[in-house]
């Protein structure tokens, strides 16, 4: 399940209004300087600028452009994890955050916008530096209203718009004639208000968002009316004398003369909303927003007068409409709320909403449900973790913490944030160390993540102490899932003893407590433990056992997946090859709807010794860059550190080595670690019957064409009279890649047109193809 489009650069809703020499300086800097901060007051377009530069420098950064909102986030201590979901790094690695981003980052081209580093400089400003220092082809752009003061950094001064008296030229006029249009159908700046409208612009100090909030009330107001009002808001301000306002000040009282023009009930869902850290629905409105003056049924009515104002921005998606509100607003909404009763009891509702969710995610996301449930969660994750932070703090209630960071581990799991799960369980086992249910879950989960993300630390200490409370407290389903995990830990460092035994006596404790999601769990865990361990029958049927009690949800597919994983390992490993393959191409499809990175991986292995059979080395090759991109991500050791699975992947890499050569095959194994994650899948589920590539030797020192094995294959294929489509077919790589060859190839020999390139191939080569 993909952590959104979060990194992503944002399409651009509505036009883009000058800034052409500041668009132009930050290209400049950017060729200048790894750093480059962008400064000014709130709303002044920072963000905008950024995105709008990065959008136009996309070509020089061949790695990517990656966005990272950071308003959302209150806790310094989760920015790292917060820019690794931005890259779609899993956390599913024991390296730090930091360290895996550092790791990722260090031989990427790439461009890193931190965005709205304010509340956080001096996180920001460690991390930045960093990761520039370990990865030195990294540019980062950052926003904020102060300079993160680092060494190296180029500070870019966004200012407001520039407010003249030239008419159309003028940007401030520009960006209120553009929205106006929008607001008001058939409203244009003419003659007789022209002056009222640069009056307007230059009294609001070319500061877009004010600007913007202004024009929210043309339809009531005219621009000279508009005026009049603003100024006597100013005069207050200044106590009547003619001193200049500073445009921060600007700003606020714009805010707030929006805020006193609001009504009452729209004032109150201002303020509770503010509690909000990201998007949210109408429902999180109404739970967050309903008390007293304002009932639920009367949410709506003040929620679309605050979208009308431009307060709350309306946000369509592909699960339907969210809403969002601009930080500088949100932070006058928190100031209005306070930090009394009323705050309290906001941020409890908020709190409780969340936790409800976390309640049906528990009760439902093995299910039919799942990938929903997942987006919704993924969708939500800075409300969830305010509401979490919430909980680890509350005085009052020291075992809510507990039960929202443990229901949510499916989710945890499912999305690779292993770090974050373990970071929230262990603050809420440090907040509530009272004997409970929860806290035996909170523990065996960690040990789990820590398994998983091959860290062998002491977790049997933590197993011991989740066993001992669950005795204490009469908790057999969590005793069984405790000892579970016990099993899991011992085979996972190298034990045998006793851990088929375990696994079976555990199954029969989950089996008498009723737990159907542990014994499908259960299932395909000691699968995997028999299958490694000689017993691939008993594995393929436990196994399919967990198969079997998912028929009922077709829809669930995480358990399904990794169930399937199993079954093709044990096929596999007892030489029924196609049934493997097979149980390979169901499972690979449920991971990557769910973009479960490290199962992907583990299926493009399997995918990887087929094509070594059929000799198919080039995508032998491709197929083990890609898993090997995907590995280097995800955890600590390839392959969970298994030396079945070592061997298995050796010798496929050795025999697609002796084939194509060493350059050959490294040149097919970088091409597959730059392939996209689902387009890795599409390579591993094309047509494996597909005819062999032709294996092109690596050409001997001094051959002197200059192209790599895989252009010389293209070029020959050109040469025999195929489409690009047709090559792409022949040697299994996407069309897109063919495009790429068939270009460079014209570059190199200065070439027009792909009817030149047979005439000056050498017989040699040709032979060598053919």
């Amino acid at each position: 399940m993909r952590n959104r489009s979060a990194g992503e650069l944002p399409a651009e809703a509505t036009s883009f209004v000058g800034r052409r020499q500041e668009l132009a300086l930050l290209d400049a800097c950017l060729r200048q300087a790894r750093l480059v901060t962008l400064t000014g007051p709130g709303g002044v377009g920072k963000t905008r600028t950024a995105v709008r530069g990065a959008h136009r420098l996309r070509s020089r950064f061949p790695d990517g452009v990656t966005l990272v909102p950071l308003s959302a986030l209150a806790d310094p201590r989760l920015l790292p994890n917060t820019v690794a979901a931005a890259l779609d790094l899993p956390e599913q690695t024991a390296l730090p955050a930091e360290d895996a981003l550092a790791a990722y980052l260090k031989d990427k081209t790439a461009l890193l916008i931190l965005d709205t580093c304010e509340h956080l400089v001096d996180a920001s400003a460690v991390l930045a530096e960093e990761l520039l220092r370990a990865a030195p082809q990294l540019h980062v752009v950052a926003t904020s209203r102060q300079p993160l003061d680092v060494a190296g950094e180029h500070i870019l001064p966004i200012p407001p718009l520039a407010v003249a008296d030239s008419g159309p030229a003028d940007d401030a006029l520009q960006l209120f004639t553009d929205r106006a249009a929008a607001a008001v159908p058939g409203f244009t700046v003419d003659d007789d208000n022209r002056a009222d409208v640069l009056a307007l612009c230059r009294r609001l100090d070319g500061i877009p968002l004010a600007i913007e909030l202004a024009v929210s009330r043309l339809r009531v107001l005219s621009p000279e009316e508009m005026l009049n009002r603003l100024d006597h808001r100013f005069q207050l301000l200044t106590g009547g004398r003619r001193t200049a306002v500073p445009r921060h000040q600007t700003l606020r009282t714009t805010i707030g003369w929006s805020y006193e023009l609001s009504t009452e009930p729209e004032r109150l869902l201002w303020s509770r909303l503010a509690v909000c850290a990201g998007e949210f629905s109408l429902e999180v409105a109404e739970a967050v927003g309903a008390e007293g003056a304002l009932p639920a049924e009367g949410v709506l009515d003040a929620l679309i007068g605050l979208v009308e104002k431009s307060v709350v921005l309306r946000v369509e998606s592909e699960d339907g409409t969210r809403y969002r509100m601009l930080d500088t607003i949100r932070e006058f909404g928190l100031e209005q709320l306070g930090r009394g009763a009323e705050a309290e009891r906001t941020r409890r509702r908020h709190r409780d909403h969340f936790l409800r969710r976390a309640r049906l995610f528990d009760a439902e996301w093995t299910g039919d449900r799942q990938v929903a449930l997942l987006r919704q969660m993924v969708r939500d994750q800075a409300d969830v973790r305010v509401a979490l932070e919430f909980c680890v703090a509350d005085p009052d209630d020291g075992s809510a913490g507990l039960s929202m960071a443990t229901m949510l581990w499916g989710y945890w799991h499912c999305t690779g944030l292993l770090t974050e799960g373990r970071y929230w369980l262990r603050r809420a086992l440090d907040r509530c160390p009272e004997d409970c249910p929860e806290r035996v879950k909170a523990l065996w989960l960690t040990c789990w993540f820590m398994d998983m993300q091959g860290e062998r630390g002491d977790t049997f200490a933590l197993l011991d102490e989740a066993e001992a409370v669950a005795l204490r407290i009469d908790d057999r389903t969590g005793l069984a899932w405790t000892r579970t995990f016990r099993h899991h830990s011992r085979y996972f460092r190298g034990g045998a003893d006793g851990v088929a035994e375990g696994f079976e006596a555990a199954r029969r404790a989950l089996t008498e407590q009723g737990d159907a999601t542990g014994i499908l769990m259960s299932g395909f865990l000691a699968g995997f433990f028999h299958v490694l361990n000689g017993g691939t029958g008993e594995g393929i049927a436990l196994s399919e056992d967990s198969l079997r009690r998912n028929a009922g949800t077709p829809a669930e597919l995480w358990s399904r997946g990794w169930a399937l994983w199993v079954k093709s390992i044990g096929l596999w490993l007892k030489g029924e090859h196609l049934e493997s393959i097979e149980c390979a191409r169901q499972g690979i499809r449920a991971k990557a709807v769910l973009h479960d990175l490290m199962g992907v991986a583990h299926f493009l292995e399997g995918f990887a010794w087929r094509a070594a059979e059929l000799r198919h080395f080039e995508r032998v090759a491709v197929l083990q860059g890609a898993a090997d991109a995907l590995w280097r991500r995800a955890v600590k050791e390839a392959r969970f550190g298994i030396a079945v699975l070592h061997d298995l992947h050796g010798c496929a890499a050795d025999a697609a080595r002796e084939a194509l050569g060493n350059d050959g095959y490294d040149s097919a194994f970088r091409e597959g670690g730059r392939l996209p994650t689902d387009a890795a899948v599409a390579l591993a589920l094309a047509d494996e019957a597909a005819p062999a590539a032709p294996v092109v030797p690596a050409q001997p020192p001094g051959a002197g064409d200059g192209l790599t094995p895989r252009q010389r294959q293209v070029a020959a294929l050109v040469a025999r009279g195929l489409t690009n489509r047709e090559i792409a077919g022949q040697l299994v790589i996407s069309k897109r890649t063919v495009d790429a060859h068939v270009e460079h190839i014209l570059a190199k020999f200065g070439f027009t047109s792909r009817s030149q390139i047979p005439g000056v191939l050498s017989g040699s080569l040709r032979t060598r193809a053919d």
